[in-house]
């Protein structure tokens, strides 16, 4: 693990600036319609950044441990952790090993809009696989992949004055740089079809088992999904 590494590195003080600077946590409704009663669950939230999604996990009654690559990232989670105690341990690691965690370790796994910003997608999902125990399950949250394309834009409709989504080269998997509306733009993403998605997962005994697209706020996302939550069961074991 010495030479773990994360692109969001040399971005951990703006994104936690950006992102929860308060430590709240996450307010998210469609998060928490998908993992539903976590209480007195072992969950892992994996990717969890500085822990926003570990914080909510554990005000649900989960018992919780967060990883993340970025040491950054996690010092940020550890702080917070120590201002408001809710029995969160935090650790250094990488999605795409977990080799610190052994087999069957958790009842759920949670990761929140992060498998997009994880460069090697099925080893990250094999481990997820690993570390949850029979009949577990795991949830997540990205951007559509079918919405938010490397090519995306906006048209606006001049007789009726609508916005609609305009996407391109949905086919050419691969890193991007994806421009989003904060300070830490540009990051580089991963984009990925949504049946590498689907396939990557059923590949690993994790086959999908619910999938919600919300409506956003602005105009475009009422018309077209911007996010994809999907939650999977384990059939391992």
């Amino acid at each position: 693990m010495t030479n773990l590494t994360s692109a969001y590195e040399e971005l951990a003080d703006a994104y936690h600036a950006t992102v929860d600077p308060d430590g709240a946590g996450l307010d998210d409704p469609t998060f928490d319609e998908l993992v539903g009663d976590v209480r007195g669950l072992r969950v892992a939230a994996v990717a969890c950044g500085q822990g926003r999604d570990a914080r909510r996990l554990a005000d649900l009654g989960a018992e919780v441990v967060g990883i993340d690559a970025s040491e950054s990232l996690v010092a940020h989670a550890r702080r917070l952790e120590q201002q408001t105690p809710r029995g969160i341990e935090y650790v250094h690691g990488d999605a795409q090993d977990l080799g610190r965690i052994p087999d069957a370790a958790f009842d759920a796994v949670v990761c929140h809009m992060a498998l997009m910003d994880i460069p090697e997608l099925e080893p990250a999902v094999r481990s997820i696989a690993r570390i949850l125990k029979p009949g577990g399950w795991f949830a997540a949250s990205i951007v559509h992949p079918c919405y938010k394309t490397p090519v995306a834009g906006e048209l606006i409709d001049h007789v009726d004055g609508s916005t609609r989504r305009v996407t391109g080269r949905y086919f050419e998997e691969g890193p991007f740089n994806s421009v989003t509306r904060w300070n830490i733009l540009p990051r580089v993403a991963y984009h990925r079809m949504l049946s590498t998605y689907v396939n990557t997962l059923v590949t690993a005994g994790l086959p999908v088992v619910r999938m919600i697209e919300p409506v956003g706020d602005r105009p475009v996302w009422q018309s077209v999904p911007g996010l994809l939550y999907f939650r999977c069961q384990n059939q391992g074991g």
